[in-house]
């Protein structure tokens, strides 16, 4: 498959090894005075939030598949969607495309529907990441509490502390407190490569497919 890259800091140098190593092409790197797509049948998009409507842009006019990596701008889903559906072309997006962050998050749903049986459990939430990191809270704690408040019903919310320190990938603590114990929900990203892996696999995936699809859907589904 021939892919362009937007953005090319450390998480679109990690997806050209991952792609290159999954045996596709590269055939474009992207940015403000670069806008060839060069024949790329999938964009993979890792900028940052104020850059997504330029790869959206990029995608449409190309009638090319998108994958969304970058964080920041869910609030836009809708606009997004609309843009995605009048161009008619395919696109992913995940706030972590991590597969285990994924299985995390129906972890997350899971304990929350379970634990909102007994009041005595309150919900809160510990993210780290290296000190680069723009958004706070991270994309995935927000969806990690999105997916408890809706197992629970609404019951539990949890509250989220989040610290931008040093060399941290990505580590994210769940935990349901009560007076007699504490569980916990761990997931923590040893290097990019989980990330990168998963977006070339939703490029990959992408293929025949219209609108937006959130990574998970798309997956494990």
């Amino acid at each position: 498959m021939k892919l362009a890259l937007h953005g090319y800091g450390k998480m679109g140098r990690a997806v050209d090894a991952i792609a290159r190593e999954r045996g596709h092409e590269v055939v474009a790197v992207l940015d403000k005075s670069k806008r060839d797509i060069n024949g790329a049948e999938v964009l993979i998009d890792f900028s940052q939030a104020g850059a997504v409507d330029e790869a959206v842009n990029l995608a449409c006019a190309g009638h090319i598949g998108l994958v969304i990596g970058t964080t920041g701008w869910n609030e836009r889903v809708g606009e997004i969607r609309k843009a995605i559906e009048k161009a008619g072309i395919g696109a992913v997006y995940a706030s972590n495309f991590s597969p285990g962050a994924n299985v995390t998050f129906a972890l997350a749903r899971k304990a929350g529907e379970l634990l909102a049986r007994f009041p005595q459990y309150a919900a809160g939430m510990e993210e780290r990441h290296h000190s680069q990191k723009k958004d706070a809270p991270s994309g995935t704690a927000l969806r990690i509490a999105s997916e408890v408040r809706d197992g629970s019903g609404g019951k539990l919310n949890p509250a989220i502390v989040s610290s931008r320190v040093g060399a941290e990938v990505g580590l994210h603590t769940l935990f349901f407190d009560s007076p007699d114990d504490v569980v916990e929900i761990t997931h923590r990203a040893r290097s990019r490569d989980g990330f990168a892996r998963g977006a070339v696999i939703a490029a990959e995936m992408l293929r025949g497919r219209k609108g937006l699809i959130r990574f998970d859907e798309l997956v494990m589904s």
